[in-house]
């Protein structure tokens, strides 16, 4: 039966429209929050656990018996690593939220694809810091080009302040697990432990900046 003249024209049927690719990472960003501040906190503890163990020293020596400042640092460090573990899973799912997010803002601007988000972590040294660090100004970069005049909210400095911090914690734990492989008496593995307590308090320090850059970036991205 042929259409009237009346009959509006439909058009063909064709492949369903594309999905945007940019979703907001606010969700992610408020789990982040929480857990970056369970790591900060089991790092102060943890520091508090190595002073106290540094000042018993003299009196238990390495013993770390139960009951002993030892023991308390053994628990302390394991709230670390419980505490550490979900959130560097969420971080690089956030980490390549906004780095899938900053493609679609400004494309053929990355020269590698979204995956690098994830693929970096798994490169020593380099890609716990520096390339991440990149990135991330990359990322942030071209997120803030979205908010022109908005100096106080587009400023990178998030960006380096947390990988500054990160990378200074990572160096100083390195040197304190050196110097406790090297310690062959009571003295040296003090110092030691006071070192760890030290990049304890700096791992403290990069969480809570880390929570500026997760928040910030993300407010960044959400902004209209």
């Amino acid at each position: 039966m042929s259409a009237g003249p009346g009959s509006a024209r439909l058009s063909p049927l064709g492949a369903p429209p594309a999905r945007s690719l940019l979703r907001s990472p606010k969700g992610l960003a408020t789990a982040l929050t929480v857990l970056l501040g369970l790591c900060a906190l089991t790092r102060l503890l943890a520091a508090a656990a190595g002073v106290n163990r540094y000042r018993t020293l003299d009196s238990f020596g390495l013993s770390t018996g139960l009951g002993h400042p030892g023991t308390l640092l053994s628990i302390s460090m394991s709230l670390v690593m419980m505490a550490m573990l979900p959130t560097a899973v969420v971080f690089v799912v956030w980490f390549h939220r906004v780095r899938v997010n900053a493609g679609v803002y400004a494309r053929g601007a990355f020269g590698g694809g979204a995956g690098w988000a994830i693929g970096v972590w798994f490169i020593p040294v380099v890609g716990w810091t520096v390339l991440p660090c990149l990135m991330a100004v990359k990322v942030w970069s071209t997120s803030a080009s979205r908010l022109p005049g908005k100096a106080a909210l587009t400023s990178p400095a998030p960006v380096f302040v947390w990988a500054g911090t990160f990378g200074a914690a990572m160096l100083a734990s390195g040197g304190a697990g050196w110097f406790a492989g090297q310690a062959t008496g009571d003295d040296a593995a003090g110092n030691a432990i006071l070192l760890a307590a030290g990049s304890d308090l700096v791992y403290a320090v990069a969480a809570a900046s880390a929570v500026l850059f997760v928040r910030r970036l993300s407010a960044l991205q959400s902004a209209g």
